[in-house]
């Protein structure tokens, strides 16, 4: 079964459009055509609406009254309605101007007739002015009555809460996590007593069968337990020099010294390789770790929901229908919705009034200019709004904005470059830069690198922060690098808001920071992606600004500049660049490096250059 909407503001229109003829002003009732046009522009049953105003005609109005305001409420609808089927839609000033016009026509007609109700045409040109102000005033004032509903019919398809569910899930996963670290006991040497059982074997293995047991390890004065023990000891440090000082030694006190090694080495790397596989179960499980955590962190992240502030907001709402009604938009649904940053987020349901097409850039543009705020459509947004009814979302831009350019060359002998990068601009206000050098060069190198560059795409959508994300990558490529095909990582997260740029290093180059004429370098050593579990993401934070341009590059570009200091060079390099186009900027710099390195490439070069813009 249907449900009734009930709507406030067409009810109120209704019943003062029902209620308009008592009031008469000079011999002319303006509130009559100016009501009816009020509500006709802003979304009112129209149906409704010309039943109401007829039916207060009839009451309240006489008959002469009643057959002239008939006559202008038809003949305004229908100039307007033939305008809204000709353009798509009317704006309210033009509807006002149409209305007074028609009133004063009408009325000028009315005299001509000398029938009752009749006036000066002074007051008839009033009354149409009246008519035109009234419209253009009050339509304004109809659009900030709110769109009230039953609470319980209030529809909830623009957001789903579920914010303690989440969170508690986070809890479960974060203790889960715990419990994973507390299991984890890395081995680096065997313990007193795990030698000892290791001596134990020897023995039973070979002492047992020996006619001169008996007098090795039982009588005082031959001392076979420290000797023996001594020479575990020593293949645990694994120098080969104690190892063979050892040996010598239990050679002195066991006839059978060249079986008794043997079998100790064979028991030793046994357990050496139990050891090892020990700790690699101990790794898989810091890595499970590590996912729970970070599943946690998005949970959480997710359970911080949108608080809405529709209500709250009012007045700027009103006034964003009333610019969509004055674009020809007939507005469903409107939320405006403010995260934990307070920035805002506008849910928009709705289509078209006629048949064309409304640009949704310039939707954005009128909610910017009616809430001080700048907007945008959200990314993969639809360009058009058309006549069927959709969703749209239109996002807070942040005060800067970024954009990027990259400049390479490949290494001479190879066709493909082993380095790969990545520019992402995130729903969260913040842009993302990542270059990878895969080691060595040609597909393989660059198989990997993209592989590094994939992942750390997909980590940064999924609402990731780097460490995290660079954590789990990390594992994910410990496990994978059985061909010992390791990448370096740069990779620099801005917030767009703030101006605060991240850094995080993982066997990265230099990257420098140009701001006016001063150049920065960001430093840090670290092991490629990939070598080991459990690498520590160092992070380095700078400060940008407007204008400010960061430039990543790869080791190609320093390690073949044959000078004293690559680094101060490419700093001088930077400074003597003039332009504001990252493009450029980037073409500009390879350039140079080629001019240094005599137009060789004996590795792959890549300069990824971002600049940063105040919007």
């Amino acid at each position: 079964m249907r449900r009734f909407n009930f709507n406030l503001k067409h009810m109120l229109v209704c019943m003062a459009a029902l209620l308009s003829p008592q009031f008469q002003l000079a011999g002319v009732y303006p509130l009559v055509p100016a009501l009816f046009m009020t509500g006709f522009v802003c979304g009112v049953n129209r149906s409704l609406l010309f039943l109401c105003s007829i039916c207060g005609l009839l009451i309240l109005a006489p008959v002469s009254v009643m057959v002239k305001y008939a006559l202008v409420i038809l003949l305004s609808a229908a100039l307007v309605w033939g305008l809204e089927q000709y353009t798509g839609h009317c704006r309210t000033h033009v509807a006002g101007a149409l209305c007074g016009g028609v009133t004063v026509v009408v009325g000028l007609c009315w005299n001509g007739l000398h029938l009752p109700g009749t006036s000066g045409l002074v007051i008839r040109i009033c009354e149409g002015i009246l008519v035109t102000g009234f419209i253009y005033v009050v339509s304004r004032l109809v659009m900030m009555i709110p769109d009230w509903e039953p609470r319980s019919e209030v529809p909830v398809v623009m957001y789903a809460p579920g914010g303690r569910r989440l969170n508690e899930y986070a809890e479960s996963f974060e203790k889960l996590s715990r419990t994973f670290r507390k299991m984890n006991r890395y081995k680096e040497d065997f313990s007193a007593e795990e030698l000892g059982r290791m001596q134990t074997e020897v023995t039973g293995r070979i002492c047992a069968s020996c006619n001169q047991c008996a007098i090795c390890w039982e009588e005082d004065t031959m001392p076979m337990y420290q000797i023996l023990y001594r020479f575990l000891q020593a293949l645990q440090r694994g120098r080969e020099t104690d190892v063979q000082e050892r040996a010598t030694e239990l050679g002195e006190y066991c006839p059978y010294r060249e079986d008794l090694i043997e079998q100790v080495q064979l028991v030793f790397e046994k357990a050496h390789l139990n050891m090892a596989w020990y700790n690699r179960l101990q790794e898989n499980r810091d890595v499970i770790a590590q996912q729970l955590d970070a599943m946690a962190y998005i949970m959480e992240d997710c359970a911080n929901e949108e608080t809405d502030v529709t209500a709250k907001e009012g007045k700027i709402t009103a006034s964003m229908r009333y610019a969509w009604k004055e674009l020809g938009v007939l507005v469903e649904q409107l939320r405006i919705l403010e995260n934990s940053h307070g920035k805002w987020q506008v849910l928009f349901q709705g289509r078209t009034r006629g048949s064309k097409c409304i640009s949704v850039r310039e939707m954005a543009r009128l909610i910017s200019g009616v809430s001080g705020r700048g907007f945008a459509p959200a990314k993969d947004s639809k360009a058009l709004l058309g006549t069927e009814s959709q969703s749209l979302i239109f996002c807070e831009n942040s005060r800067l904005t970024a954009g990027y350019g990259v400049a390479r060359a490949v290494r001479e002998d190879e066709q493909v470059s082993g380095d790969n990068f990545s520019f992402q601009m995130l729903d969260n206000g913040c842009c993302v830069m990542a270059v990878s050098d895969g080691m060595g060069s040609g597909y393989a190198a660059c198989k990997e690198s993209e592989m590094v560059i994939d992942l750390i795409e997909k980590f940064m959508e999924a609402g990731f922060l780097p460490d995290t994300a660079l954590r789990m990558m990390n594992s994910a490529m410990v496990t994978h690098g059985e061909h010992n095909l390791f990448s370096t990582v740069d990779l620099m997260r801005l917030d767009l808001d703030s101006g605060e740029a991240a850094f995080y290093k993982i066997g990265a180059a230099t990257t420098f920071i140009r701001h006016g004429k001063e150049v920065r370098m960001v430093t840090q050593k670290s092991m490629p992606v990939g070598v080991f579990v459990g690498q520590q993401v160092p992070k380095v934070t700078e400060q940008l600004a407007d204008g400010d341009f960061v430039i990543m590059v790869t080791d190609g570009v320093l390690e073949h500049l044959h000078v004293r200091d690559a680094g101060e060079t490419i700093c001088e390099v930077i400074r003597g660049i003039d332009t504001n186009n990252a493009a450029e900027f980037s073409r500009l710099v390879l350039e140079q490096v080629l001019l240094y390195t005599g137009g060789r490439v004996r590795d792959d070069m890549t300069v990824l250059t971002a600049g940063i813009w105040s919007r």
